[in-house]
């Protein structure tokens, strides 16, 4: 309701900046009237236009607010305490700005006093006072019979309600207590695991390095991520990464034989024209161009590989209905190559640098199945983790 009346007043000052305040009483914007009336009257208390508007404006404002306090009161449905405090927070500030005024007295053409302008002012203090604590008791008890109720989105709901009687009273019974079981019954949490169906091995860090993925900024009001299950957490949802692959190929060796060729060049001869003839520039002077060769090299070429590779899918799991609700199928590889290069015969000049950076290079060692496969997790938790941020929609 406050949120209402603020964007209220935010309407009313907006409507006051282009409608004069007769134009506002006659069409029954009565605050507007008198927001506008307040303005002008400030700058000139002798204004017996916007006088008359203002007393107006004024009583039917208020004749209007009364009978809809009323009739809500009539209606006798408790949940109407707020509305109803919300009019009278709005009488009592009508009047405020009111009685913030100088005395307004009608003139008349020889500015003597007529009469002084009248403004039936009536004390809500106490009709203040009574709504306000109704209206939070209200809510109080609403919010415990939905928490009562169970379910995360009633418990979301409940939370609702104390947030609005902390509005009315920042201590109120135990309320703030009543927020925080509102919140840890309202928020769905998410266990993050992984399995595996494949007998591969895996490194024994394997998990816990997958599982080192900073879930931080997946958490949100309403939804907390854990990776490691905690004893007595009843958790909405599962996330698994499902590990349906664990391979390591063998370590693979391959000779490659080849040469390569360059042209270099080989000194110089004479430039002749199509009848053979040594060609002259134009001092008379024979014309020399370089001549070249080609030179060419024999070489096998050694190449050692191997490769890791983990696949699988990343579940959504539905704790409750026990159905899958999401699948992405997920997979990352890890290579290991390496070469060296042979001289069988020819000119090493005739070789690319790549080629020549291999000659007589000592192999790498193999590594070890276990790293591969960890660094494919390193690459396929980065993976998941864009997956987890895209999928957040998913789950409520």
């Amino acid at each position: 309701m406050k949120k209402l009346l603020l964007l209220s007043a935010a309407l009313l000052q907006l409507f006051t900046g282009c409608v004069s305040s007769q134009k506002a009483l006659n069409s029954g914007n009565f605050d507007a009237a008198i927001y506008k009336s307040i303005h002008k009257l400030q700058r000139n208390p002798a204004n017996n236009k916007q006088i008359i508007v203002l007393e107006k404006a004024f009583y039917k404002a208020q004749q209007t607010d009364f009978d809809r306090i009323a009739f809500m009161q009539k209606e006798g449905s408790p949940d109407k305490w707020d509305d109803i405090y919300a009019v009278y927070d709005r009488i009592k500030s009508r009047q405020q700005q009111i009685k913030s005024l100088q005395v307004l007295n009608l003139r008349d053409k020889n500015k003597q006093i007529i009469r002084q302008a009248t403004f039936n002012f009536i004390d809500v203090d106490n009709e203040l006072i009574q709504s306000k604590q109704k209206a939070a008791q209200y809510f109080y008890a609403h919010g415990n019979s939905l928490l009562e109720k169970g379910g995360r989105f009633n418990a979301r709901d409940a939370y609702t309600d104390f947030i609005q009687v902390k509005s009315y009273y920042s201590i109120f019974q135990d309320v703030d207590d009543k927020l925080l079981a509102a919140q840890e019954a309202g928020t769905t949490k998410v266990l993050f695991k992984m399995q595996k169906d494949n007998p591969g091995q895996l490194p024994p860090s394997f998990e816990q390095e997958l599982l080192k993925i900073s879930l931080q900024e997946l958490n949100r009001q309403w939804m907390r991520y854990y990776t490691s299950d905690i004893k007595g957490t009843i958790y909405d949802y599962n996330i698994v990464v499902n590990l349906k692959v664990i391979d390591v190929s063998p370590e693979l060796v391959k000779e490659k034989y080849y040469s390569e060729t360059k042209k270099v060049k080989d000194g110089w001869e004479y430039k002749l024209d199509s009848k053979g003839n040594v060609m002259k520039d134009s001092l008379g002077n024979d014309i020399k161009q370089p001549k070249y060769k080609t030179i060419k090299c024999d070489v096998v070429e050694t190449h050692f590989s191997k490769s890791a590779r983990v696949a699988g899918t990343l579940d959504y799991i539905d704790n409750h209905s026990k159905q899958l609700m999401h699948t992405d199928n997920i997979s990352s590889d890890s290579f290991f190559e390496d070469g060296l290069v042979v001289v069988l015969g020819g000119d090493v000049n005739a070789l690319t640098p790549e080629t020549k950076a291999k000659i007589g290079k000592r192999p790498l060692p193999y590594p070890d199945p276990f790293s591969m496969l960890l660094q494919a997790g390193a690459t396929l938790k980065g993976m998941v983790k864009d997956l987890l941020l895209r999928n957040t929609a998913i789950l409520q």
